[in-house]
């Protein structure tokens, strides 16, 4: 049934709450807040309006409340935190008209049930409506990161200078908007938490109020702060209020990034690695503010029971703080711990502070760093490392945040399988003179593992997922790093990963980058045509007898060569045609025509040709529509046989003056 239109209204003050709107009105018209919210569809009873609406009001209850209060939508959703939706995203996991956001209130700073609150802003402006029912409770108190008051140069309260107790929200987790909301006859500006005799054993309509004026409360919080102490605290919530609420007029191209995600995760790491990070806090007072939070979540997380209670619950480890200095002393320290997020100073700090969290209570620390939404350059810090790679394997910690450990213009699909011997020889080969051992295989491995440092530069993710993603079996990904891990010298990992660095440059400069990863696809199934093996081996002394055998060979090098991969890989050895002994001298007969030592003569020349045909048909893989991509074998050889066709036409096929696409001499 639609709500009757209340007799009186009331219009919304700048910054009001929809909590402090109910107070007001219902002081006007006589009525319980809890009979207001009902009569305006905000509560099935009136007992406890649920404080999810704080979140936000679904349109049709929107529509039902403006209409019962005489207030337009626009106004009524101003009344609730959407109003930040767009600038503070931890209110995106409190889901509107649902219960379970009392868990992201607890765990993701999503918004306070209960109001810190600026006496100085209660008493009001001296006009005649707020000199009647007071100044407006501000909607931005009910935030996590909002504990000063820049207006008035002071911290905001929590808790009522009478009775001690924090003000209104929840009660034993149950969430309301306001507290003893069925209690009439008290002003907006009282407190309504009932009196320590009536807290509890009596019924919520005949307990006592304390009614404790909230706008002449004294300046207690901080008040241990030093002048410049409190100045600190002011000016980051300065900060933060410029951050919640962007000027309208400036350019969302300037508009920088919502810091808030980065703020939270980095004052939740300092509580959970605390002490590590003590000397964050940029004074002692803020340090042993920050201290006397975190005593009861470290001793808990430190005590025997903490390995072996399965079900071990600490109150305090995910919360925001709830008194207003500890709160912005956290703060402090979680901004002086992103600094200008500038990648290796960043990482400098935060390491330590993930190694301490690791060690101490290492489910947590991956709960709380494996969930986080969070900027690309603290996800990256964030990540263990083994060597230059983000950690793999079995472990369980932030390497499995999947973020790329570079800003890339690159893509994924355009990182080739196994480094070109021409990339390496520009920026890598130099390495090799520096190595314990030095030969062609050790030049496999390095080319291998700059191929998984590109696919992770632009990817992200694990050693392992890098190498899924390039086609390359986990097996030999996880030999290159054992190889390389005693075959070359700590100091060389550095110049590896500047190595690779440059050759990333490279490629975010080509504007005609080599998609490998449809070149993979395309030659998934294809073939060397019978009619091109003959042709290919023509005229070249000593060969007659490979023209006379089935094409594998040719079939394996040229893949090789097009997809830029290890012949090993080739889905050809894969076949179960190939099982067994056949694939074994294949692999035979494909290694000794690649060993350098035979490189010479017939070889050579066969080399040669079957590299012009791999350019070829390469040219042919970037060119084809992506409709015959990934076409089964007779169909692909038809597609690519008119390459054997146009060398066969030509006078002179393969003319030793041709150097175009030589082969990589190294296969």
């Amino acid at each position: 049934m639609t709500p009757p239109v209340l007799a009186r209204s009331l219009a919304p003050l700048p910054l009001e709450s929809l909590p402090g709107f109910l107070l007001r009105l219902a002081h006007r018209l006589g009525r319980s807040p809890g009979r207001i919210a009902g009569l305006c569809g905000l509560a099935a009873d009136e007992r406890r309006p649920p404080a999810y609406h704080l979140t936000g009001l679904a349109d049709d209850l929107a529509t039902t409340f403006a209409a019962a209060t005489r207030l337009s939508p626009i106004e009524v959703h101003g009344l609730t935190l959407r109003r930040y939706a767009a600038t503070y995203p931890a209110l995106a996991k409190a889901q509107v008209d649902s219960k379970v956001n009392m868990v992201a209130q607890r765990e993701y700073w999503a918004f306070n049930a209960s109001s810190r609150y600026c006496p100085d802003c209660l008493s009001g402006d001296n006009s005649p409506v707020q000199s009647a029912y007071g100044g407006p409770w501000k909607l931005s108190w009910h935030l996590p990161v909002t504990f000063t008051c820049p207006l008035h140069h002071r911290l905001l309260e929590v808790v009522c200078p009478e009775c001690q107790n924090v003000l209104g929200g929840a009660t034993r987790n149950r969430g309301s908007l306001i507290r003893q909301p069925q209690r009439d006859g008290l002003h907006p500006l009282q407190c309504r938490n009932p009196t320590p005799q009536d807290s509890a054993g009596r019924r919520a309509s005949h307990r006592q109020a304390c009614g404790a004026r909230l706008d002449t409360a004294p300046h207690t919080s901080g008040s241990h702060l030093s002048a410049g102490e409190r100045a600190r605290l002011i000016t980051l919530q300065t900060r933060l209020d410029r951050q919640l609420a962007p000027d309208p007029a400036e350019s969302p191209a300037r508009t920088p990034q919502t810091p808030f995600p980065d703020l939270i995760l980095a004052a939740q790491l300092i509580k959970l690695s605390w002490p590590a990070g003590a000397d964050l806090a940029p004074t002692h007072a803020t340090a042993a503010l920050i201290d006397a939070h975190a005593a009861p979540i470290t001793a808990a997380l430190d005590a025997p029971s903490a390995t072996t209670s399965k079900y071990l619950r600490i109150p305090e480890l995910w919360p925001a703080p709830a008194d207003p200095a500890t709160c912005g002393a956290l703060l402090l320290a979680a901004e002086n711990l992103l600094g200008d997020h500038e990648p290796a100073s960043l990482r400098e700090r935060v390491q330590p502070l993930v190694q301490a969290a690791y060690e101490r209570a290492p489910k947590r620390a991956y709960q709380l760093l494996r969930t986080a939404d969070i900027s690309a350059p603290l996800a990256r810090s964030l990540v263990r490392r083994r060597r230059i790679f983000h950690a793999g394997g079995s472990s369980r910690g932030p390497g499995h945040l999947k973020v790329p450990s570079r800003d890339c213009d690159f893509h994924p699909e355009d990182v080739p399988q196994l480094l070109p011997q021409a990339w390496f020889d520009d920026h890598l080969a130099h390495l090799v003179d520096h190595m314990l051992q030095a030969n062609t295989w050790m030049v496999r491995h390095l080319r291998r593992a700059a191929s998984l440092k590109l696919m992770e530069m632009t990817a992200g993710g694990t050693w392992t997922e890098c190498a899924d993603t390039l086609g390359m079996p986990r097996g030999s990904a996880a030999s290159t790093l054992d190889v390389l891990g005693w075959a070359m010298p700590h100091t060389l990992w550095e110049q590896f990963e500047a190595g690779v660095q440059r050759i990333a440059a490279e490629l975010d400069s080509d504007p005609n980058r080599v998609n490998y990863a449809r070149r993979r696809r395309a030659m998934a199934a294809w073939r060397m045509p019978v009619s091109d093996w003959p042709e290919l081996c023509r005229n070249i002394p000593k060969l007659g007898h490979l023209a006379r055998q089935e094409p594998h060979l040719a079939t394996v090098l040229v893949w090789a060569e097009v997809t830029q991969s290890e012949h090993l890989n080739c889905p050809l050895l894969a076949a179960p045609a190939l099982a067994g002994r056949d694939r074994t001298l294949l692999v035979d007969q494909i290694a000794q025509f690649l060993t350098p030592t035979h490189q010479k003569a017939g070889r050579l020349e066969l080399r040669r040709r079957l590299g012009l045909y791999a350019a070829r048909l390469a040219a042919q893989c970037d060119s084809t529509t992506p409709s015959t991509v990934g076409r089964d074998t007779s169909t692909a050889s038809a597609d690519w046989s008119s390459v054997g066709e146009s060398c066969a036409e030509a006078p002179i096929p393969w003319n030793a003056s041709d150097d175009r696409a030589r082969p990589d001499p190294s296969g």
